[in-house]
């Protein structure tokens, strides 16, 4: 029978997981058990089944626990939490060496996420309890919501996409258009936009592509999207619907600040326009190129988003992108898989 706490771990994991679920950037769908203590399926843009075990009182059973883990091919992301001690540290990291030693393991450990808990925690303690919540929290955010399913973005990512200037709203227009319809021939691309100089559009392409934001084909004027893109669009509109909202950052909009290492930017209370907006302030006027967006380029971004119930996610249409790309030379599919990202579109495709 499964201890106290064990079974709290197991049980904190689908609560954190439910609550980043909450954020309306992800989706969290309960998946079967089969041989594990938890599983789920993560949405965003394609879907990543999470399994986890949790390891607290048999210390004999790590060997099976991770080949368990390692060996199954239906999980992306692998989650082990384990009771915290030296030995179980060294037993670990044995096993660990011997895949990392074989070809034809290694490849198994992609996706691995250790999480060791102190060997004094108490599931009796309500205060343990918060603690372990607050602390599965913090290293979910940041190991498998922003290094996995946010692409990878990071504190100098935000930040210079933030302070990217240029014609209001252009930045936006431009990562909405790649990310929707992709940029294959500049002509076309410039009527979408309905924008014709080319001085501020090849000065933002520079500044998206540079940060990972959208991704160039090489030799080529082709971008075609990222998912570090596509997540900035989406937590834009997270932000455009707080500020609609008129209640304050959400407490998803304020965690993801403190992931970031961004202390919270002003919030708005009067709404975005430059008569209520710290226009010295970048976030403030990133705001207002949000909204200029729709007002001078015709593309609002919050279109089809509920506000009581949002969701701020879609599927990855790779069809449509490497659809558009079969006549350039040297073409491969695997163009758009990000294996840092566990994002593999064509998996399974020839």
């Amino acid at each position: 029978m499964a201890s106290p706490e064990h079974q709290a771990i197991a049980e904190t994991i689908d609560e954190v997981l439910q609550s980043l679920a909450g954020s309306a950037l992800i989706g969290v769908y309960e998946g079967q058990r089969r041989t594990f203590d938890y599983s789920c399926l993560l949405k965003r843009d394609l879907g990543r089944p999470l399994v986890a075990q949790v390891l607290w009182q048999h210390e004999h059973g790590i060997d099976k626990d991770l080949r368990t883990l390692l060996l199954d091919k239906d999980s992306l992301i692998k989650v082990y939490a384990i009771r915290d001690s030296a030995r179980i540290r060294a037993t670990v990291d044995d096993i660990l060496v011997s895949y990392r030693n074989d070809p034809q393991l290694n490849g198994r450990l992609r996706g691995l996420k250790l999480i060791f808990v102190p060997p004094d925690f108490d599931a009796d303690h309500e205060s343990q309890r918060r603690w372990l919540r607050g602390f599965l929290i913090s290293s979910f955010s940041q190991d498998v919501a922003f290094a996995i399913l946010f692409g990878g973005l990071t504190k100098r990512v935000f930040e210079v996409f933030m302070g990217h200037n240029g014609p209001f709203g252009l930045k936006y227009a431009i990562l909405d258009e790649v990310v929707n319809n992709g940029l294959t021939h500049m002509p076309s691309f410039k009527n979408h936009l309905g924008y014709k100089s080319s001085g501020p559009i090849r000065e933002a392409l520079t500044m998206l592509n540079a940060t990972g934001l959208v991704q160039n084909w090489a030799t080529s004027n082709c971008y075609f999207p990222t998912i570090r893109g596509r997540f900035i669009l989406d937590f834009t509109r997270r932000l455009l619907l707080d500020v609609n909202l008129g209640t304050g950052w959400s407490e998803h909009t304020r965690g993801i600040f403190e992931t970031l290492q961004v202390p919270t930017p002003f919030y708005p209370e009067a709404g975005i326009s430059s008569a209520n907006l710290r226009i010295a302030d970048s976030f403030s006027t990133n705001l207002l190129h949000a909204t200029a967006c729709e007002k001078d380029f015709g593309r609002d971004l919050l279109k089809g988003v509920e506000s009581e119930n949002p969701k701020l996610y879609s599927e990855f249409d790779i069809e449509r992108f490497a659809d558009q790309m079969q006549l350039a030379k040297g073409f491969r599919r695997d163009f758009f898989d990000q294996p840092e990202y566990l994002f593999f579109p064509n998996l399974g495709q020839s």
